[in-house]
C-alpha cells in the first residue's frame, strides 16, 4: 500500500469528450506532475498549478475522477478535499487531475443587446 503518497498528472488545455458508454477521456492540452501527499498544503497545491499554467487562481477549478469512475468528476476545492483524493487514491502510484479554466468575468456571455422596451 502507498504511504498516502500519488502523483498528481495535472492536465489542462484539452477537452473532455464523452464515449458512447457514458465515459469522460480527456483529449489535447499540457500535462505537469505535483508529488501530492497528506503534508501538502491545499493552498500550496493551487500556487503550484497556477505557477504552472498561469490560471487566475481565483478562476480556476480543480477536478478529479474517484477510481474506477470516469464518469463523474469530483472537484477539489478546500484542504478536506485534497485529503480526500489523496486517501481514494492512496493505491494507485498517479491520480489524472484536470485544471479547468472559469472564465474570468462568466457575465460577459450575457448579450450585450440593449433590453426592449
Amino acid at each position: 500500500m502507498a504511504a498516502n503518497r500519488v502523483i498528481a498528472v495535472c492536465q489542462s488545455g484539452g477537452e473532455f469528450v464523452t464515449d458512447e458508454n457514458g465515459t469522460l477521456s480527456y483529449k489535447g492540452g499540457d500535462a505537469h506532475a505535483i508529488d501530492v501527499d497528506g503534508q501538502t498544503k491545499f493552498d500550496d497545491f493551487k500556487t503550484e498549478i497556477a505557477e504552472m499554467f498561469n490560471p487566475s487562481m481565483n478562476t480556476m477549478s480543480i477536478k478529479y475522477f474517484l477510481p474506477g469512475n470516469k464518469k463523474t468528476l469530483i472537484t477539489v476545492s478546500n484542504e478536506k478535499d485534497l485529503k480526500r483524493m489523496i486517501k481514494f487514491h492512496g493505491n494507485s502510484a498517479s491520480v489524472d487531475m484536470f485544471i479547468i479554466m472559469e472564465e474570468e468575468n462568466a457575465a460577459h456571455d450575457v448579450s450585450n443587446m440593449e433590453a426592449s422596451r
